[in-house]
């Protein structure tokens, strides 16, 4: 099983890698899409053309693809050398002085190097006293989103949060802070591993508040491979609940919240909720007009 990543136009049929990139990235012309969500949908994209026509278990024997590619930065090619050795045996960059040099590569990284590949390094955000690194969609399109977070003293994960779809796993890797969670406080330390399942509603933040910098590995297990499923998180502290994901992008206050004895009481009647909770009588077809 053979992929041949190449910029000439042959004669057998090769899978566009230069226009898909370019479709998902307008303008980049193989520049990396630094930390961007749209290297997800590309990789799912693209996870799905090469199960549609490769695999190790497939009838065939000997299959090549051949990949047409433009100019792309090393992180690009990287990236993609990656995401093809998953599939194949060899992995050949039929470009330049690279031609014939097989560059298969296992799905490997590791969570302490600092010695990144380029690929790796487009997917880390650094600034003062903080770093953040995303492990995925180098290891490859999966319902997991894994991230490597080093806190400097005093800094702090997220808000205090929950999610409605998502499990989320905390790996506390080096250094102490403190763990909120649901009102409550524990001080965590190298080596602890934090559950937060979705089902109950569990709130979580970390802080670096022991005098220590903080390396945390933290993996959350989505429902699907799109990040963007859609998915209702709620922010305690700020009294906010986001609605995201594809078609949502607004927050809502909590105190909204109702309770739907009234809703359920009143289901089958016309009428419209205001914004302030309370309700007016409305035509609506099939119903009977609300009058209580």
């Amino acid at each position: 099983m053979k992929a041949i990543l190449t910029k000439k136009e042959t004669g057998t049929e090769q899978i566009r890698l230069d226009l898909a990139w370019e479709l998902f990235f307008p303008g980049s012309i193989g520049k990396h899409p630094h930390y961007s969500d749209l290297l997800y949908p590309f990789t799912n994209w693209l996870w799905t053309v090469l199960g549609n026509q490769s695999g190790f278990m497939r009838q065939e024997q000997n299959v090549t693809k051949i990949f047409k590619i433009n100019d792309m930065e090393e992180s690009s090619l990287v990236f993609l050398i990656r995401i093809l050795s998953m599939w194949f045996d060899e992995v050949i960059i039929d470009i330049d002085d690279e031609s014939n040099k097989n560059q298969w590569t296992f799905p490997i990284t590791n969570v302490y190097d600092e010695n990144l590949d380029e690929s790796e390094k487009a997917q880390q955000l650094i600034a003062e006293n903080y770093s953040f690194r995303n492990l995925m969609p180098l290891l490859g399109p999966s319902r997991v989103f894994a991230t490597v977070e080093l806190l400097g003293p005093d800094q702090v994960s997220a808000r205090l949060h929950s999610h409605s779809t998502i499990d989320e796993f905390y790996l506390i890797l080096d250094g102490t802070a403190t763990l909120r969670m649901n009102g409550k406080e524990r001080v965590v330390k190298r080596g602890d591993f934090i559950s937060k399942p979705a089902g109950p509603d569990l709130t979580s933040q970390i802080l670096a508040d022991q005098g220590t910098s903080v390396r945390i590995l933290d993996i959350e297990v989505h429902p699907n491979a799109d990040p963007r499923t859609k998915e209702v998180v709620h922010y305690p502290d700020h009294g906010e609940i986001l609605l995201h994901g594809h078609g949502w992008s607004s927050i809502i206050p909590d105190s909204a919240l109702m309770n739907t004895n009234e809703f359920d009481k009143n289901y089958e009647k016309g009428y419209y909720r205001k914004k302030d909770g309370s309700w007016e009588p409305k035509d609506i077809p099939g119903y009977e007009k609300r009058i209580d």
